[in-house]
């Protein structure tokens, strides 16, 4: 008997959970997974117009490096898409890649096997041109260009990995539509022109307690929500953490087994929950900050409805508790050659870039921050 299914809200969270144990899976544990999941959930599925599912693919790596999105997650969403009523000519799997060396980029992060199970290819974002998009309110960006494909979709499935990022601490659904924004702008760790006035300013300490360069970056991360909110599209984020990451977000780092994911519209819901469940504190977590400072959402974790799907139940906050990652994930950073955590023992947040941070200091003949 078909189990009935959940008529998406778009102010709720929804959990799914299983049992996983180690660091790896096979492709069909984890489809199995994905398929399971978002079958649970009623979506306003268009019926013309594409349906674009955008993984984190940033950089070549093997699925089971927990670096990217998992092959046999996205083909398990192109599952239950269909078994919904999407029709196969309607998808769309695109990442933008953003490198000049494309290579076997799909074929070295398993996508290309991966998604020919499902008869679909990975499309490179980079390659259709792109649209500007005013940002209302926008610190750093005035407009944002995003990929064509991204702005033309009839929906949007945003479908992040849970992982630990040097920078950003969790990388999760608001990160993971850099991939829809065109470079230069894309690369918004970096130094952009946009940062090009303040950058005499960039290591100073905020008031935040993170440097200036941290604390825009932050920003640029609401900026592209709010540009993403103008564009109007129905969407929903879908964390792969299946088995999650620590460390910088690439190759330094280690696999845990966290058997969830979570959905929402809401991207910074949804990454308030999945930071939350990963063992880090969201109310702790600066790009989170800013979002609700910036009226995008909230950061209390008790203030957001989180439906566990096994049950159709919203989750007390007892129950949420019991679900986090103990010891928690530990964002890490470099310093002084050593990769070490962004946290420290008491809690407070060591900033990012502190030997820079440190050298602008003690130029200032300022105090270092300790790591």
């Amino acid at each position: 008997m078909e189990r009935s299914r959940l008529r998406l809200d778009m102010e709720c969270v929804y959990l799914y959970r299983t049992n996983v144990e180690g660091t790896t899976a096979p492709f069909e544990r984890y489809r199995e997974f994905a398929r399971e999941a978002l079958q649970r959930l009623e979506l306003p599925l268009p019926e013309t117009g594409t349906i674009l599912l955008n993984p984190n693919i940033t950089v070549p790596a093997a699925p089971d490096s927990r670096i990217i999105t998992h092959p046999g997650f996205i083909a398990g969403l192109v599952d239950a898409l269909l078994e919904q009523g999407a029709d196969q000519d309607q998808l769309l799997v695109g990442e933008g890649y953003g490198h000049k060396k494309r290579g076997h980029w799909a074929q070295l992060s398993g996508y290309t096997q991966g998604l020919g199970r499902v008869g679909l290819e990975l499309i490179d974002l980079d390659l259709a041109g792109g649209v500007e998009v005013a940002i209302p309110g926008g610190v750093v960006f005035p407009q944002l260009t995003f990929a064509r494909q991204a702005t033309e979709c009839a929906f949007y499935l945003n479908v992040p990995v849970a992982k630990c990022h040097n920078l950003s601490l969790t990388t999760l659904a608001m990160k993971n539509t850099q991939g829809t924004i065109l470079s230069p702008q894309r690369h918004m760790c970096a130094q952009q022109t946009e940062d090009e006035p303040f950058a005499d300013q960039a290591h100073d300490i905020t008031e935040r307690g993170i440097s200036l360069h941290e604390e825009r970056f932050c920003h640029k991360q609401s900026d592209k929500t709010v540009a993403r909110l103008q564009l109007g599209i129905p969407q929903l984020s879908v964390v792969d953490g299946l088995i999650g990451r620590d460390g910088t977000g690439f190759n330094h780092g280690d696999n845990r087994p966290l058997g969830w994911t979570i959905m929402g519209a809401s991207e910074v819901l949804v990454d308030v929950v999945g930071t939350y469940l990963m063992g880090i504190d969201p109310q702790a977590t600066p790009y989170l900050q800013v979002a609700a400072e910036r009226g995008l959402g909230t950061t209390r974790i008790e203030d957001i409805d989180v439906v566990d799907l096994t049950v159709g139940d919203r989750l007390d906050a007892a129950s949420l508790r019991q679900l986090r990652a103990q010891p928690p994930l530990m964002p890490m950073s470099t310093v002084k050659g050593k990769h070490m955590p962004r946290f420290r023992p008491d809690g407070s947040l060591v900033p990012w870039q502190l030997d820079r941070i440190n050298k602008h200091r003690q130029e200032q003949k300022l105090e270092p921050i300790a790591a």
